[in-house]
């Protein structure tokens, strides 16, 4: 097994409850939030509302005045805060985070046993002594890492979602980008991909994901192929999520493949290296990534399992995991292209040109096999009468299987079709909002966003979801995996709308060239701040074709809008 990787030093910031939600048989609930008391009996209890989802450990000033159990049940809503009995039968995977604390008599700080993820917490004094509540807190952690990227619009809704982006982000790394910090406290490839290209857009981060990218590496298989979470390498939070059993100890899921999750690698560390110009760490990794293509070119599409052997989304029925074959096609197909910009910038030509190559046949047998996507005839399995969806014609267009104008005249007709799929889990949201935004269907994409995380605005949400059933009003938190409210894979706004919509993006590693794209959408005016190793890019943009740039030196950018020339631009102030 690989040795598991040091963590980072994490940041640790106490952060004290804000209300109290409920209350049984407690004659002043809140005295406790003012510096005063409050007295529970044997049999009360109370629910501390900290104001938004965090992670960490709670801590509770109280004087005990005898012998007594207390109970506390967090919650990422108060509806799961107060769930007396755990809704998972005795043999499943997961179960209810919930502590059982013997106190005895005396003035003490009692505290959770393990690192927790909520925003309610509530607390059960189950007797026989009773307790003096002085004083709560919860010792926020979280990387240390520095907010730099900032983005405003005309939409406050979208200004909401990308809050709560910033804020799953910044929960989720931890020692290690998390998926879930609630549920699995995990580092699956998959969701570290979505959730480095949005940290890029609000801190700039390169140290938790070189480590990451580590991680991955020491789970690789004699076959080339890698783990789809690096529990091997560590990444995993045992002992501190005790109810997940020991993930130390080596096992099924510490050997799970996915297919596209180990297509999802290589094109991470392309994405990682354009973001942080760091190419060291890829000629470090080069083999690794040479035996994963080398795994994914013998990848039968008629041959793979969907939800075992790859994942796309939830499937709308069940909410068990599905597969489209033919969005697997379409994403490896383009894991080779980065395979090959990859190669290209380290100077291995002939490695470029071989993932060129796969790339070339993979587009080829994918649309042989599933349909024209030019035609809107893409369907996600090998039977005529499969399902179609918006996850394989977002990867035909991201694959370069469909052109953009394709896309823009196929969406009316897609979009009118409630049979076609669409996304669920955030991560599979991410990509078509990518396809859609890329291909200039901005204001449809900026709708499909409002309507995606409104969903989640309105039931209070403080932090993104991992998936949204559209046919529900709020999230199944309970069955059939306790659901995460804080899932970083879902954090979508925090990339989309600086890099779509103020229109920044690298198109050399490190930033040092790049472009500028504005997309207003129907959006009256956006702007906001895009961290970059050279430093920090500020875009304002009044009308599509009206606003200010700043560039710190370093950086040349081309800044296109239409009906114009594309302009060259270097360190400094420019209007437009």
């Amino acid at each position: 097994m690989a040795e598991a990787i040091a963590p980072l030093a994490l940041v640790h910031t106490p952060r004290a409850p804000v209300a109290i939600a409920h209350s049984r048989h407690v004659a002043d609930p809140s005295a406790c939030l003012r510096g005063g008391e409050t007295h529970l009996e044997a049999g009360s209890c109370l629910v501390l509302d900290f104001g938004e989802e965090l992670v960490g450990v709670l801590e509770l000033a109280v004087m005990v005045h005898a012998a007594t159990k207390v109970e506390l049940i967090e919650g990422e809503d108060l509806e799961e805060a107060m769930l007396r009995q755990d809704p998972f039968p005795p043999d499943h995977w997961y179960h209810q985070p919930r502590d059982l604390l013997q106190l005895d008599r005396g003035t003490q700080t009692a505290r959770n046993q393990g690192r927790r993820a909520f925003r309610f917490v509530q607390v059960i004094v189950h007797g026989p002594g009773r307790v003096t509540l002085r004083s709560a807190r919860t010792i926020l952690e979280h990387a240390p890492v520095t907010d730099r990227g900032r983005f405003r619009c005309s939409d406050s809704l979208l200004n909401d979602a990308w809050a709560i982006s910033q804020r799953t982000i910044r929960l989720c790394m931890q020692a290690f980008y998390e998926d879930g910090i609630k549920r699995d406290g995990m580092l699956w490839i998959g969701d570290y991909r979505v959730e480095f290209l949005c940290a890029q857009y609000l801190f700039a981060d390169a140290d938790l994901a070189r480590r990451c990218l580590r991680m991955f590496a020491q789970c690789r298989h004699p076959d080339g192929s890698l783990s789809a979470v690096a529990l091997h390498a560590g990444g995993h939070l045992y002992p501190r999520i005790s109810y997940q059993g020991d993930l130390s100890k080596p096992g099924g899921l510490h050997e799970w493949v996915l297919d596209n999750y180990c297509a999802d690698f290589v094109s991470g560390l392309w994405e990682y290296v354009l973001h942080t110009g760091d190419a060291d760490l890829a000629r470090e990794l080069a083999d690794v990534t040479r035996g994963v293509i080398e795994f994914l070119a013998r990848v039968d599409l008629a041959k793979t399992v969907p939800g075992r052997t790859f994942i796309t989304d939830n499937q709308p029925e069940t909410k068990d995991w599905w597969g489209s074959r033919a969005a697997l096609g379409y994403q490896l197909a383009a894991c080779f292209d980065d395979a090959a910009r990859l190669w290209r910038h380290l100077g291995d030509h002939a490695a470029a040109a071989h993932c060129e190559a796969l790339r070339a046949k993979r587009l080829v047998e994918t649309k042989a096999m599933f349909g024209e996507p030019a035609r809107g005839e893409i369907r996600d399995d090998l039977p005529a009468a499969s399902t179609r969806s918006w996850h394989a014609h977002a990867a035909a267009y991201l694959a370069g299987a469909l052109p953009a104008e394709a896309l823009r005249a196929l969406h009316p007709r897609l979009a009118a079709d409630p049979a076609v799929r669409r996304p669920m889990a955030g991560f599979m949201e991410f990509y078509l909002l990518d396809a859609w935004l890329r291909a200039g269907l901005v204001r449809e994409a900026l709708d499909e966003m409002r309507s995606y995380y409104g969903q989640m605005l309105r039931s209070g949400a403080t932090t993104t979801w991992e998936l949204v059933d559209r046919r529900e009003p709020g999230i199944d938190h309970i069955q059939p995996a306790g659901r995460s409210h804080c899932h970083g894979w879902s954090a979508g706004p925090a990339h989309h709308l600086p890099a779509r919509i103020l229109g920044v993006t690298p198109r050399s590693p490190g930033y040092r060239t790049v472009d500028i794209r504005p997309a207003l959408g129907d959006l009256r005016w956006a702007e906001g701040e895009i961290p970059t190793p050279q430093g920090n890019i500020h875009v304002s943009v009044q009308s599509p074709l009206t606003g200010r740039i700043v560039l710190p030196p370093g950086i040349e950018a081309t800044l296109h809008l239409a009906g114009r020339e594309p302009q060259t631009l270097t360190a400094g102030t420019h209007t437009f």
